[in-house]
């Protein structure tokens, strides 16, 4: 080591060290700040520095609240990543989408190809759509799996997965999974965070709580549930039959008077809709039936996109990190295109409850 050489070109030659001796892989995190000071002795400062460079170089990029990242290898060969989005995913596919087009920018890959697919009406159109799928060069699928209450149409859905990522095409399922498919997945924490929200409402005095969901089949959602039943149960509550609403979103308004009824029968305090679109629906039928939001009853949402114009920064919802999990859905696909032989990856992200105005205190 030089004695005068600058202590910001020791920290950068360490962390391009490991780049090269591939002690940290394309796609992989890089040390921390506070790691690389205790390794070299050296204050914050020279460390920063030299990140900020290698950053600004193209050797790694930033993702915020989650550290530096070592930037995929330049190559030639085109990459095709096909993105097939559930046609009912409520809106969130722009910020999937958003999350993604950032993971290709801040690739090295020059002939790589973000390719949205319309994902078909149910899981027999999905399938006919990953069928004509070309798969001959290198790629991979970004999948929100379109589930059916059927077990035999899931299991033809693992299938043809399976049959893709035999062809040496990644597939990496988002937001949700196939339960009879153990491929790689990018999804948040649906339990836990199922779980504060129910925590949530019980430190604020309510112990009369409904929920309100559709698409029971879905992974997300049995997640979700579980996760309601499982803070009750530690808190010494249930969950009666009488406090579950399953209902489509366009069947919400027609039986307002049905939902209103029984939870004044129940004396509930509190509702929790398991989707954004939900909890408007659920809003709009309160305010036809004088239903004062918190005062009468308290609302919260898991998502809260839908509310952007209509009520916005009202109702207290569960806020997903969207935009994350698009972009390491991608990045997960940059990481397996090429490797004959690969062992799934689960990527579980953390949501947050952002507390608002809708849940009063009891």
């Amino acid at each position: 080591m030089k004695a005068r050489e600058k202590k910001y070109l020791i920290v950068k030659k360490f962390i391009l060290k490991g780049i090269e001796e591939d002690i940290y892989k394309p796609g992989g995190k890089i040390p921390t700040e506070d790691e690389i000071m205790g390794t070299l002795g050296f204050s914050r400062s020279p460390v920063r520095h030299a990140i900020m460079q290698l950053e600004q170089e193209g050797y790694i990029y930033k993702i915020h609240g989650s550290g530096s990242f070592v930037k995929q290898a330049i190559t030639d060969d085109p990459i095709d990543i096909y993105a097939l989005l559930y046609p009912n995913s409520k809106g969130i596919e722009k910020d999937f989408i958003y999350g993604m087009r950032q993971a290709v920018n801040n690739s090295h890959i020059r002939d790589l190809h973000l390719i949205l697919k319309k994902p078909g009406r149910n899981a027999k159109e999905m399938i006919e759509i990953l069928q004509s799928l070309d798969t001959s060069k290198r790629g991979g699928i970004i999948i929100i799996p379109f589930l059916e209450r059927t077990r035999q149409a899931n299991r033809l859905l693992a299938a043809n997965l399976r049959k893709i990522e035999k062809e040496n095409f990644t597939v990496v399922q988002l937001d949700r999974i196939v339960p009879e498919y153990d491929g790689s997945c990018v999804m948040s924490d649906h339990r836990k965070s199922a779980y504060d929200m129910i925590k949530y409402l019980i430190d604020k005095g309510h112990k009369k709580i409904a929920i309100i969901y559709e698409h029971p089949e879905n992974s997300s959602i049995k997640l979700r549930l579980q996760g309601v039943k499982d803070c009750l149960d530690d808190e010494g509550f249930s969950l009666p039959e009488s406090n579950q609403f399953q209902f489509a979103i366009d069947e919400i308004a027609g039986n307002g008077k049905t939902i209103v009824e029984q939870i004044r029968k129940e004396n509930i305090s509190a509702v929790f809709c398991f989707e954004s679109e939900i909890a408007l629906e659920i809003y709009k039928v309160f305010a036809d039936y004088n239903i004062a939001i918190p005062e009468e009853l308290s609302l919260c949402s898991f998502d809260d996109h839908s509310f952007i114009g209509f009520r916005d920064g009202f109702i207290t919802a569960v806020i997903q990190p969207l935009e994350e999990l698009g972009y390491f859905a991608l990045d997960l696909i940059l990481r397996g295109v090429g490797q004959r032989s690969r062992k799934s990856i689960k990527m579980i992200m953390e949501p947050v409850i952002i507390e608002r105005k809708s849940v009063a205190e009891i």
